[in-house]
């Protein structure tokens, strides 16, 4: 993170200037819609369009592919994202003017504060589903939730919703910290794990981080505690049903639209609050039921050149593992090819040994050119360097540079073999701009 100012408490209500350095990011593009329905003027810059810039677009929020030096120079705040660093031309530039400058969780923190009862939802795995399904509940009780995701929902291709100032539902994230400018009402940790480390430096250290996060917290909500999924089933079409049981009591059977066996848990993360809130069984029930999923969180998606291919946003090793147990037990006795983008040149390092432990259980593992992110390539273990150590374990592994490659990989398989593309990065974007899926 590039050193701000500290600056006086950001004030949302006064019809202000904002500009925002990384606009496109999902929670960054969110805050943007939410200051312009306060009456804010809102505009910013990214690198490449996307989904996020195309929905800012939309909302008539300007975003600009170049430097503007005077939409800089008259806003009243500068909100950078976390993945700015000192040296980046606009911030050295903002920073030169004397501009107020505020990074994106501080900013989530002040939005925040508009409302009676905060629920975040924090942790290394899961926290993008579990925050869609607590909103999805609250939604379907009638409460008129307000949401901040870091995904879009599959119900309407959106990462939030502006709904009335009681609940205010958010995804919290870790890095750099940004979490502990909340202090909610219920907080989730659903896990944590070496993460970030690029930021943490130890893992003590991140573990430090999260118990203030707690500790910031009316309630928390972490563990099953005497909560437990038994008797977990699959359709035929990967839809997963389970039994949530207390103790010995069985409490619902809940027949989901989603595929991951870890989603039992979202469920159960999901419930508590739930009963925190004082909401009946039944309504959470049918809030379960409804949830539709989140896009690239073990999304099955259409394809012209196999029967099935999943989209999935697991970029550690944990959840990659899982994602391949969902995949074998879903779809038994197929060929798996698992692509993976690498996110990130730090992380590859920092879990080098866990990521060559879990890619070579894949039948085929190709490993996609590394999506860099915020990080140069000297900064770590890059995507071909992955590749050349992991061939020693799978000989199956291949090297990809690009989508071409990876078509003409991909053609060497049948309609029946499972393709599984997994990581934070772009290549699902890639795949959506060359018409490979849909």
């Amino acid at each position: 993170m590039p050193s701000g100012f500290k600056m006086e408490r950001i004030k949302l209500n006064e019809k202000k200037k904002f500009y925002f350095l990384g606009i496109g990011g999902i929670s960054m593009s969110t805050l943007a819609v939410f200051l312009k329905s306060m009456g804010n003027i809102v505009s910013g810059s990214d690198t490449n369009r996307s989904k996020s810039t195309e929905i800012l677009e939309e909302e008539g929020i300007e975003v600009d592919f170049c430097f503007e030096k005077r939409k800089i120079e008259s806003a009243d705040y500068v909100i950078y994202s976390s993945a700015i660093k000192d040296g980046n031309e606009q911030f050295e530039f903002a920073k030169s003017l004397g501009k107020r400058l505020a990074v994106r969780g501080e900013l989530l923190g002040e939005i925040s504060k508009q409302f009676e009862k905060v629920i975040a939802v924090a942790g290394s795995h899961g926290k993008t589903t579990t925050t869609a399904m607590i909103y999805e509940i609250l939604k379907v009780a009638g409460k008129n939730p307000t949401l901040h995701l870091g995904g879009f929902r599959c119900e309407d291709d959106m990462p939030f919703f502006k709904g009335g100032e009681e609940f205010f539902v958010t995804e919290s994230c870790e890095y750099c910290d940004n979490f502990l400018y909340l202090h909610p009402f219920i907080s989730v940790v659903t896990n944590v794990e070496r993460e970030h480390m690029d930021y943490f430096k130890t893992f003590d250290r991140q573990l430090e981080s999260f118990e203030t996060f707690k500790k910031q917290s009316k309630f928390l909500v972490e563990g099953a505690g005497d909560y437990s999924a038994k008797y977990i089933t699959h359709k035929k079409s990967g839809q997963m049903s389970f039994s949530l049981f207390r103790g010995k009591e069985k409490i619902m059977r809940l027949n989901l639209q989603i595929f991951e066996e870890i989603n039992a848990q979202n469920c159960i993360y999901a419930y508590q609050v739930g009963k925190l809130l004082g909401l009946s069984d039944l309504q959470i029930k049918e809030g379960l039921e409804n949830f539709k999923g989140v896009r690239t969180r073990f999304e099955k998606v259409k394809c012209a050149k196999f029967e099935n291919v999943i989209c999935d946003y697991s970029h550690h090793p944990t959840e990659i593992s899982k994602a391949i147990l969902s995949a074998r037990k879903i779809f038994k006795n197929r060929k798996l090819i698992v692509v993976f983008q690498p996110h990130t040149f730090s992380r590859t390092k920092n879990l080098l040994d866990e990521f060559l432990s879990v890619l070579k259980t894949a039948d085929v593992p190709l490993i996609y050119k590394t999506y860099s992110a915020r990080e140069k390539e000297e900064e770590g273990v890059s995507a071909e360097k992955l590749a050349s150590l992991l061939v020693f374990e799978n000989k199956n592994t291949k090297y990809i540079e690009n989508f071409e490659e990876l078509e003409k990989q991909l053609s060497k398989f049948s309609y029946e073999d499972v393709v599984m593309f997994v990581g934070a990065g772009d290549l699902p974007s890639v795949l959506h701009k060359n018409n490979f899926i849909s």
